[in-house]
């Protein structure tokens, strides 16, 4: 599929863009396409759909920038701290961690325009796509299903925000205010039982196309935004379809969920992929669009002297970004069970014991983020790069990012199960991520209920999804942030600010329509 990317780009380009403005002082429309000479034969509009694909793995791996989806909702957690290679190294990234962020911060601007990217391109896509096309049902719910995904993390991140369901055909239409959150929810509600219908489910797909949005990614999409507005029978109700359709498993090997030969797995249900076979190099292109996962790269242990001889443990080098918290590493080596536990991290003494070597006094690295552990999930796996001795394995990573994985699913649908006073079906559910765990002794908990079991399920999150992106939106929804991030500020930082451009430029948007605190 990657090999033809540019291709699927160029065309959603076209779509996207039409209308653009030349004058880059002026606001630049959300996206515009009035030509009914594209999207007319299956081959487009499957073109134009896998270009949605890559406009997501753009957001979550923004290289020109070094922004990333993935960096905006997992930096602010308390599972994790800024790192880098200094205190310094790349400020609007350890602005995320620190709180000091503000309306003028370039990566959530880079995140921000890339989710209205997805939403212009699939509103383009629905709008164009004809009905001479035999899947266009199909492609329409692929699309409908992203723009009820990028629209998800809009709402999640900012609240109320601007909403288009078709792309503006002139400048007048380009500016509209920020919608409440509850008309937003409703309009990804119906996009998603929309992409229902319509949408196949996995096994419907060949086995190279399994990375493929299907039913059952709509499915689990709906019970989060089910979960997120506590409509707890709806949301459980939905999961219980997904689970009930044997299409998705735990995967046995909990270490391997993340890497490049689980692609499409057993557990995948919606998922980022990049490959290695373009061979990228140091001449880029950075601006976004190349192949590999580069943000891998950066969230590796630092090298300049810092972490070495990493091959001991089957590492290598990056930049040192997203380090765990002591907090969370004594956590997970305590209570996740040895399989989780050796997956995530690796404490600096067991590291030491294994033959690597820590240097505090020559070694570059942010030292005031390090609390002792090495994150091992979402690392530089040699084996996750190229393996052409040529091409520049720093550069190549092919790691893909899971967004919605089976064992979230059962965490979450046990929660709402446990919201809504059926704390049996929760049990059950728990028990299977746990088991897979290495856990099999329920006694201590199984016999839980009501508030206590709720505040098992929060800690059992912790354990199977930490450093996926998952901590910190969980703990806002819950109303936990302000017990256990430090410098979150309640009534400010549930949201991050409307990015300044946005303001500026959308003639409906107003300095007072900031979100509180910025």
């Amino acid at each position: 599929m990657k090999n033809l990317s540019y291709k699927y780009l160029a065309l959603l380009w076209v779509l996207v863009l039409a209308s653009c403005s030349d004058d880059l002082l002026e606001k630049q429309p959300i996206g515009r396409f009035d030509s009914a000479d594209y999207l007319t034969t299956d081959a487009e509009a499957e073109s134009a759909i896998y270009g949605l694909y890559d406009f997501l793995a753009t957001g979550y791996n923004n290289y020109g920038d070094w922004s990333s989806l993935f960096f905006a909702k997992v930096l602010p957690g308390d599972d994790i701290n800024p790192g880098g290679g200094s205190a310094a190294d790349q400020p609007k990234l350890q602005s995320l961690s620190n709180f000091t962020f503000e309306s003028d911060n370039a990566a959530l601007n880079d995140v921000w325009l890339s989710l209205y990217r997805i939403v212009s391109s699939s509103n383009s896509i629905i709008s164009t796509v004809s009905e001479d096309v035999s899947t266009r049902d199909k492609v329409i719910a692929e699309a409908k299903f992203f723009r009820a995904y990028a629209y998800f993390e809009l709402v999640t991140m900012w609240g109320a925000v601007p909403y288009y369901t078709e792309n503006p055909i002139n400048k007048e239409e380009q500016s509209v205010p920020r919608v409440p959150t509850a008309t937003i929810y409703a309009g990804i509600e119906q996009d998603l039982m929309d992409a229902i219908k319509d949408l196949p489910v996995k096994s419907d797909y060949p086995a190279n196309l399994a990375f493929r949005v299907s039913k059952g990614t709509a499915q689990a999409l709906l019970g989060k935004i089910y979960l997120y507005q506590q409509k707890y029978a709806l949301s459980h109700q939905i999961f219980e379809t997904l689970i009930s359709s044997h299409q998705y498993a735990l995967n046995s090997d909990y270490s391997k969920i993340w890497l490049r030969g689980e692609r499409g797995g057993s557990e995948s249900i919606f998922e980022v992929l990049y490959t290695s076979t373009n061979g990228h190099d140091w001449s880029g292109p950075w601006d976004g669009t190349a192949k590999s996962n580069f943000v891998i790269q950066l969230m590796g242990p630092r090298g300049d002297g810092s972490f070495n001889k990493l091959d001991t443990i089957g590492y290598s080098n990056g930049w040192g970004f997203n380090v765990p918290t002591k907090k969370f590493g004594d956590m997970l080596n305590a209570e996740a069970g040895s399989i989780r536990a050796k997956t995530s991290v690796i404490s600096e003494a067991d590291f030491l014991k294994a033959g690597g070597t820590v240097d505090k006094v020559k070694g570059n690295n942010n030292w005031s983020a390090y609390e002792g552990y090495i994150r091992l999930k979402y690392c530089t796996r040699p084996s996750e790069t190229t393996q052409n001795p040529d091409q520049v394995k720093e550069v190549n990573y092919n790691t893909p990012f899971k967004l919605i994985r089976y064992a979230d699913v059962l965490l979450m649908a046990a929660e709402a199960y446990n919201k809504d006073g059926k704390d049996a079906e929760a049990i059950a559910l728990i028990k299977l991520v746990r088991e897979r765990a290495g856990f099999t002794d329920h006694t201590s908990w199984d016999g839980f209920t009501g508030t206590a079991l709720f505040d098992f399920i929060v800690k059992e999150r912790s354990l199977e999804l930490a450093f996926e992106g998952h901590r910190y939106w969980d703990l806002v929804r819950w109303g936990l942030a302000d017990k256990e991030v430090k410098g979150f500020i309640k009534g400010k930082h549930e949201h991050y600010p409307i990015p300044r451009s946005e303001i500026d430029l959308n003639t409906a948007i107003s300095p007072a329509d900031q979100n509180p605190g910025y």
